[in-house]
């Protein structure tokens, strides 16, 4: 029997995360599971910061706690927490953390150059993760309504 307990779901406010969201409160339920919220302030020296790492830490941790409210999940959430550095690293490292069942999150499904340049944060979560990984597309037939 598959035991879904904890839930890891990387949140970066787009459509496609929501709709990770919505995926990972779905398995919470069925499972009677509980779900970890990990945002990502990149952390990356060639970009600059308008207002500061601290301000857009702030503001990621505002949101979250907004979505949480808006989703109706405060019960099934567990904890949450932003993490400064590159996503990808950010999320492995919160789910070998929490000791993760499964991870739930979006892909955009770029191709091409765009990929090329721009990598596949799912991409190299899945590679690397240390538990299995469920990636939600955003051009995929439905299965929760």
């Amino acid at each position: 029997m598959i035991s879904i307990k904890k839930i890891i779901c990387p949140i970066d406010f787009s459509e496609l995360s929501r709709k990770s969201l919505q995926y990972a409160n779905e398995f919470a339920k069925l499972s009677g599971g509980e779900i970890f919220l990990v945002g990502v302030v990149e952390n990356d020296p060639t970009i600059n910061y308008s207002h500061g790492l601290e301000a857009e830490r702030a503001e990621a941790e505002k949101k979250l706690a907004a979505l949480i409210e808006e989703e109706k999940i405060a019960g099934i959430v567990a904890d949450y927490v932003i993490y400064e550095g590159f996503a990808e690293e950010c999320i492995i490292d919160y789910a070998r953390r929490k000791e993760a069942d499964v991870i739930i999150m979006g892909s955009h499904g770029r191709r091409g150059l765009k990929r090329l340049f721009l990598g596949s944060v799912a991409e190299h979560v899945i590679r690397r993760a240390p538990c299995p990984v469920l990636v939600v597309k955003s051009t995929e037939h439905e299965f929760i309504k």
